[in-house]
């Protein structure tokens, strides 16, 4: 399930780019050889949908989101991303979601390259987040300070800030605290 069309494919015109609140004040942008450099992990990882459906048990292969923070580090007062794809689709996180050793850039699913339908060239697996926090063809982030300045997609249509799917955080009604638009203290 996605919004809008499969994007076509343009290996040539593929960049990663790190914005916002960096460490250096700079916009980082990598091609898809910086990425490819960098070690590649799998895990195994079942897959959430707001709609209550799942995946169990898919095999995800990439770079850890991790290693590009490392890459390219939030300044220190950064807690918050906002994860930008193909067709203006975002989605908002939290930076300790991304530094999660579990958190990849996937290029590969159960063992084969990923099927553009699925997200290639890549896609952000976030495995205790609902999928939309996860986007396919993702194409950067930008580090935020402040967790309401600027919500994704779904967040801007109702749905929750965080979307944790241990704890069935589906809907911006179930959050404690400010609503979208708030300053979040």
């Amino acid at each position: 399930m996605h919004y809008g069309p499969v994007p076509r494919p343009r290996p040539d015109r593929w960049a990663f780019t790190v914005g916002g609140s960096t460490a250096t004040g700079h916009e980082h942008v990598f091609d898809w050889s910086d990425l490819a450099r960098l070690p590649v992990h799998e895990i195994v990882a079942d897959m959430h949908c707001a709609t209550r459906w799942s995946a169990l048990d898919q095999r995800w292969a990439g770079p850890r989101a991790a290693d590009v923070l490392e890459l390219a580090p939030p300044a220190v007062d950064v807690r918050y991303v906002l994860v930008f794809a193909e067709f203006g689709y975002a989605a908002n996180l939290q930076v300790d979601d991304l530094l999660s050793a579990r958190t990849l850039l996937a290029t590969h699913m159960n063992g084969e390259p990923l099927p553009h339908e699925r997200g290639a060239p890549m896609r952000l697996i976030v495995p205790h987040l609902y999928t939309w926090k996860g986007p396919k063809w993702v194409r950067g982030w930008n580090y935020l300070t402040d967790g309401s300045a600027e919500l994704g997609f779904w967040e801007q249509r109702g749905y929750h800030r965080r979307g944790d799917a241990w704890r069935q955080e589906r809907y911006a009604y179930q959050e404690d605290g400010p609503r979208p638009g708030e300053p979040l203290g």
